[in-house]
């Protein structure tokens, strides 16, 4: 073979090799010189710290909107439509510092006829956005959005969600004043329950520490006492432990407004004297509880103190629970002489 017709070709690809090699160097650029996404909110954040009010308003189509509104009073966030609850402190730091953080990928449309399109009509015109208000002590209004829907993309999209991990989304969203809407980043609560944002802790003294639990009054009383190393006075005494361990209410009101006068006495006493005495009654298909905290005399100061302010915490406000809930909180002498089902 002539090796001589070979050397042409082979000139010319070696030729453009070399030039693709540095047009690739000179427009080639570091992936950490592109830009981040624009943060959307960059005024609110900057006063972040003088939040002290969030309101969440949802649509409900022809049942109005629900408002759900936060106050920080004395430091604590409390729950404004329910009686000013304690909310889940954690919860609503969170969804502050989500509003400040929320990133801008980019435009949209700012034809307000699309707006129910993208979920970012407003909850009082019968649209399903959620908006977001944060204001100062003084009622000044710190930010306003409407969150509209999540980005309905294909795998691309779906790949980028993986990619940037479960609880950042992309969706639409837009200021309150503005018909321009954007496609944006960030995670945000949107449950509308009042569940959700309500702090469910309840009272619990040291597990190691629970000494007995009396039930009933009067000639039904019967009594439920921890011997140590997991060893109870009755069958199903580990059952209820734990049943009462992962108690939660799913709901709470001020006390005033259920009928206590039928409730079944719950005493919890520990040894380092600490003692909470619940107070059960079934209605409808629920159980309502309350409960009141304190220490004996022979109790330590810091024991009495932290009586002192778990009553001053949980005092004044009953407990919603569901019907299920009946072999932990209203059992009979009966059911715990057998191993308690979970």
């Amino acid at each position: 073979m002539d090796m001589s017709r070979l050397l042409k070709p082979l000139s010319l690809l070696a030729i453009g090799t070399v030039a693709l090699a540095v047009f690739a160097g000179v427009t080639d650029r570091r992936v950490n010189s592109v830009a981040p996404p624009e943060v959307f909110l960059p005024a609110y954040g900057a006063a972040l710290g003088e939040a002290a009010r969030l309101e969440i308003t949802h649509g409900l189509g022809l049942s109005g909107t629900r408002v759900m509104s936060f106050t920080r009073q004395d430091g604590v966030w409390v729950f404004e439509q329910r009686a000013n609850y304690p909310a889940k402190q954690e919860l609503v730091t969170e969804t502050l510092l989500a509003l400040a953080d929320i990133k801008v990928l980019e435009a949209r449309t700012a034809k307000s006829q699309w707006h129910r399109a993208l979920g970012l009509s407003a909850p009082e015109d019968f649209g399903k956005a959620v908006r977001f208000r944060v204001l100062n002590a003084a009622g000044d209004e710190l930010a306003s959005v409407l969150l509209g829907n999540e980005e309905r993309s294909e795998a691309e999209a779906s790949l980028q969600l993986k990619s940037i991990g479960p609880d950042l989304r992309n969706f639409y969203i837009r200021r309150e004043t503005q018909d321009q809407t954007w496609l944006a980043r960030g995670r945000l609560p949107r449950s509308p329950e009042a569940s959700s944002w309500i702090s469910m802790d309840l009272p619990r003294g040291p597990a190691d520490l629970l000494k007995s639990v009396s039930f009933g009054r009067g000639p039904s009383a019967f009594q439920l006492a921890q011997l140590g190393a997991g060893q109870w006075s009755r069958p199903g005494g580990l059952g209820w432990f734990v049943g009462f361990a992962d108690l939660q209410p799913d709901n709470v009101t001020p006390e005033d407004t259920i009928a206590f006068d039928t409730a079944q006495p719950m005493t919890l006493r520990y040894a380092n004297g600490l003692i909470m005495a619940y107070e059960n009654v079934g209605a409808a298909n629920y159980i309502w509880s309350r409960v009141q905290i304190s220490a004996s005399k022979k109790a330590s100061a810091e024991i009495q103190t932290l009586a002192s302010d778990l009553q001053a915490r949980y005092s004044g406000w009953a407990f919603r629970f569901p019907a299920e809930t009946a072999p932990i909180l209203l059992p009979g002498a009966a059911q715990l002489d057998k191993p308690l089902s979970r």
